[in-house]
C-alpha cells in the first residue's frame, strides 16, 4: 500500500473568512456601542452629581467593556488561526460575552439613575 498523507486538521478557508468577518463586524459593533455609551452620559443630567458611582461604572463599562472583550477574543482567535485551529467560535463567544456585559452596564446605569 502506498503511504497516504494524513488529512490536514485545522482551520479551513471558510473558518478563516468567517473569523475575519466576525472580527470586522465586532469592531463596528464596538464603535456603535461606545457611541451609545457616550450618549448615555446625557441620562445622568437629571441627577447631577448625585447619581453615585453606579452611573459612572455603567458608562465606563458601556464605553470600554466591548472593546476589552473584542481585543482579547480577536487576539485569541488570531493565535488559533495561526496555529491552524478553528477560531470562529471564539469570536461568537466573545460577542455573546460583550453583549451580556453591555446589557448589565445599561442596567447598572439606569438603576443608579433611578
Amino acid at each position: 500500500m502506498p503511504y497516504r498523507q494524513p488529512r490536514p486538521v485545522g482551520s479551513s478557508s471558510t473558518d478563516k473568512s468567517k473569523t475575519t468577518l466576525l472580527i470586522t463586524l465586532g469592531a463596528v459593533l464596538c464603535v456603535v456601542g461606545s457611541c451609545w455609551g457616550l450618549v448615555s452620559v446625557m441620562a445622568t443630567a437629571s441627577c447631577g452629581s448625585g447619581c453615585g458611582g453606579g452611573a459612572n461604572w455603567g458608562i465606563w463599562l458601556m464605553v470600554l467593556g466591548p472593546w476589552v472583550v473584542w481585543l482579547i477574543s480577536s487576539a485569541w482567535a488570531t493565535v488559533r488561526l495561526v496555529r491552524k485551529k478553528t477560531a470562529s467560535w471564539i469570536m461568537l463567544a466573545g460577542g455573546g460575552l460583550a453583549a451580556v456585559i453591555y446589557v448589565l452596564a445599561n442596567v447598572l446605569l439606569f438603576v443608579a439613575i433611578g
